[in-house]
């Protein structure tokens, strides 16, 4: 009988074993891929249990791992390829991809810094030129962002989410004059409103945007690509997002590549 990933995880030293919601997770958008020749890229392994961990799952695959410190493991399979450097370093990113994934990676998993920008780097670099179509891209531990002690988080002020009737009457009264045709003739009068706007409901609604958070909340952005790039209502040129799909859980990100 196959053993499952939870199985899987508790023989090696690996904290995905104590994350039974991220292996749930995983199930789901790996399991169909099990019995496939994947190739997939883990970065951040520290001493390589997870790559031990892919390695039993995927009896097929090819798992490569990044890590700033050297990772030395006992692969009788061979299947396991290690590479020490950063992971923003992207001659290094291409290298590893030119050697392990010509045509590109099925899976992507960051598990490296928790820090918003690197993980922004890496991701968009792996992300446009070496994640094939319908690839999975993962971050795991976008929560740092809230950790006050974290190298880029910030603790959360929680804020009520009380309704002001006299925020929203503005808000309403500040849409209508600028679609009003005659307002609409007065120089700079739409983007004056515009940014009164904008204020308005920046006052409404505060959003957490520090570290892995905000790097989060910049790839719902590009899931929203056609809306903002909507012919009416946005700015050109139009253009469909690059996501096929991002599923959001606690800490937990995937997003599959359109």
């Amino acid at each position: 009988m196959t053993a499952d990933l939870a199985s899987i995880a508790g023989r090696y030293d690996t904290d995905k074993a104590a994350h039974t919601h991220y292996l749930r997770n995983y199930e789901h958008y790996f399991g169909a891929l099990r019995d496939e020749e994947v190739r997939l890229l883990e970065l951040g392994v520290k001493e390589g249990g997870s790559l031990l961990l892919w390695r039993d799952y995927f009896e097929r695959g090819v798992v490569v791992g990044l890590d700033i410190n050297p990772v030395r493991l006992d692969d009788p399979t061979g299947r396991i390829r290690t590479y020490q450097g950063a992971q923003q370093d992207t001659e290094l990113l291409d290298r590893v991809a030119r050697e392990n994934a010509p045509e590109g990676f099925d899976i992507i998993i960051d598990d490296c810094a928790h820090i918003g920008v690197l993980a922004r780097a890496s991701f968009w670099h792996l992300f446009d030129r070496h994640l094939k179509s319908g690839g999975v891209y993962v971050v795991e531990d976008w929560g740092t962002g809230y950790w006050g002690g974290w190298v880029d988080g910030v603790g959360y002020k929680r804020r009520a989410p009380g309704f002001s009737p006299a925020l929203y009457r503005l808000t309403r009264a500040v849409a209508r004059l600028r679609e009003n045709s005659v307002v609409g003739r007065v120089p700079l009068a739409a983007s004056v409103l515009s940014k009164v706007k904008a204020g308005v409901l920046r006052a409404q609604f505060r959003s957490h945007d520090y570290g892995m958070v905000g790097f989060v909340k910049e790839l719902i952005d590009e899931l929203g690509a056609a809306d903002i790039t909507h012919p009416e209502f946005g700015s050109a040129p139009r253009r469909e997002s690059k996501f096929r799909e991002m599923r959001l859980s606690p800490s937990h990100l995937f997003v599959v590549k359109a």
